[in-house]
């Protein structure tokens, strides 16, 4: 944390620990809000905890050495509800009359964090100009009801003010404030970034000896065009810089951070071919020389002709997040797109000579052994290589449709329960099992789904009949794959295990004691509520907004 000179600083912004030890995204919601903030007069600072990773205790005696007049949290992710619950607390014991505003996705959940955390006020959404009115309005004492935007409490009572309209000039805004966070943290070694993804990319740009090995993570759009049912979406719509804003802001940042990479983080990249072409064509433009990433392209905004152009200017990755191999489930995510999209994405791109690791979801709403088997031979007929893929299980978030088929289908009850248990036991497995299915059988599609896909990639590859050279060429392949991530002793049990073992049967499995915290009520049958639906075709009416209309209706007859 950098402090801007000696005069006091007017609002400090504490950024929670994130759940990986080394944070690689910097924290752009804080430094937009901070830049902004500082644009129209006012003195910010960032404690940066994701970096630091320094106790309550510390925390508290360094905000008595700042005394900012206002304190600030970047709830960005619901698993930091606990730890705000009960920094917030702490910090309110020490410095009473110091207001706390909150910001982020976390804000979602108002009323639960209102309710049971020190936070005074929740700022949702869009935050520049609405952080900006709010402490005027506190410094002058004026009413808040004025402040669009902003939760608080009154007596016994929610005040919720109305939404704030969007900023719609996105050109209006100044730069993050890097000046705040310590960057070196987000810096990277290129090359040994993209080899830890797979080294068998093949781009003789990523080794130019005159390239600068560093790399960068930024974003450049604000949204999505989707409103996929899991995930967190305050504000509908993409709004996007002009191009010129963006190429003068991807040139800063080379030249800032002197780097030769960079990973483009948006949700959604492009929501339309028109507008990759206009980056590509302002690319080739401002002759720029970068090997890059995009983290969020939608399948139906590319074709051919735009992944060779990308591989040509210097793209080695994308990502388009397929979610499912199965249409009824990409119909339950209200994904809006067709399995055969996918399969074209996926096929082009490799075609293209870029890589892309699909990233699957399982257990929604509406999941079983079909689906499942139709997102396993989905992921074969891609024929990638070994282990370019990612699956996680899926969690409901304040916001999200999915966190209100949890609370209408009886799985989450108490919110500030649910919410604190995210930050002790993390997201790495079950936590709510919203299915028909036994959580035994959830909990193993991931790694059934990991078994059958290593196995059929040796045999296509090898086709080798004996089982035990078989078996002693998968353990060594996929010995040598974890090694370079320095899982060394992992591996080898597991590996070892598993030559012994190829995968638990249906008998082991369900005599595993895994039991979800969270699940549905057994009365509630998700197929039972898409009975009439049509699961062969893009079918809006099994998404789960329309669920939830039927379990809202239901619950309201009763």
């Amino acid at each position: 944390m950098k402090r801007l000179n000696n005069k006091k600083i007017d609002l400090l912004i504490i950024i929670p620990p994130s759940a990986g030890r080394n944070p690689i995204w910097p924290p752009y919601g804080a430094m937009y809000i901070a830049s902004y903030f500082r644009q129209q007069g006012y003195n910010p600072a960032i404690l940066n905890i994701d970096v630091e990773r320094i106790s309550n205790a510390d925390i508290i005696e360094r905000v008595k050495s700042i005394a900012p007049r206002y304190l600030g949290f970047s709830g960005m992710v619901a698993t930091s509800y606990k730890y705000i619950k009960k920094l917030s607390n702490q910090l309110k014991q020490s410095f009473p009359e110091t207001v706390q505003i909150l910001g982020g996705g976390l804000t979602c959940a108002a009323n639960t964090v209102l309710g049971n955390s020190s936070i005074d006020i929740v700022v949702k959404g869009e935050g520049e100009i609405t952080i900006c009115e709010l402490i005027n309005c506190l410094e002058r004492g004026g009413n808040l009801k004025e402040v669009l935007g902003i939760y608080y409490r009154e007596k016994d009572s929610l005040v919720f003010t109305d939404d704030r309209p969007l900023i719609r000039n996105l050109d209006t805004l100044p730069y993050p404030a890097f000046d705040l966070v310590d960057m070196e943290h987000y810096i990277f070694d290129g090359p040994t970034f993209i080899r830890n993804f797979n080294n068998k990319i093949k781009d003789k740009r990523i080794y130019e000896k005159d390239r600068s090995r560093r790399m960068v993570n930024i974003i450049i759009n604000r949204g999505c065009i989707g409103c996929c049912s899991f995930c967190v979406r305050p504000d509908l719509g993409i709004r996007m810089h002009s191009i010129k804003y963006v190429f003068d802001y991807i040139e800063y940042c080379v030249q800032k951070f002197n780097v030769g990479f960079l990973s483009f983080g948006d949700e959604c990249f492009a929501p339309t071919k028109k507008r990759n072409w206009e980056f590509i064509e302002e690319y080739k433009k401002r002759k720029l020389n970068l090997v890059f990433r995009l983290l969020g392209l939608r399948v139906d905004a590319i074709d051919k002709d735009i992944l060779k152009a990308f591989k040509e200017i210097g793209c080695w990755k994308i990502n388009y997040g397929f979610e499912s191999g199965s249409q009824k489930m990409l119909n339950i995510i209200d994904k809006m797109v067709t399995v055969e999209q996918n399969i074209n994405a996926a096929t082009w791109t490799k075609e293209a000579g870029l890589y892309t690791p699909p990233q699957i979801i399982l257990g929604m709403p509406g999941e079983n052994d079909k689906t499942i088997g139709e997102t396993l031979n989905f992921m074969k007929s891609l024929d990638l290589d070994f282990k370019q893929f990612k699956w996680t299980i899926a969690l409901p978030i304040p916001g999200s449709q999915l966190y209100d088929f949890a609370k209408l289908s009886g799985a989450i009850t108490n919110e500030d329960q649910y919410l604190t248990s995210l930050g002790e036991s993390g997201t790495g497995f079950l936590h709510v099992n919203l299915t028909d299915y036994p959580d035994e059988v959830v909990e193993n599609w991931g790694n059934m789904m990991t078994h059958e896909l290593d196995y059929w990639f040796f045999q296509k590859k090898y086709k080798i009949m004996n089982k035990l050279i078989f078996k002693i060429l998968y353990f060594f392949y996929g010995l040598e794959y974890i090694i370079r991530r320095r899982e060394l002793l992992d591996t080898i049990i597991r590996k070892i295990t598993a030559l012994f073992k190829r995968k638990a049967s249906d008998e082991s499995v369900l005599k595993n004691k895994i039991i979800a915290p969270y699940r549905k009520k057994e009365e509630i049958i998700f197929e039972e509520l898409i009975r009439e639906c049509d699961y062969t075709k893009i079918n809006r009416s099994m998404s789960l907004k329309n669920i939830n209309m039927k379990l809202k209706q239901a619950a309201e007859m009763q």
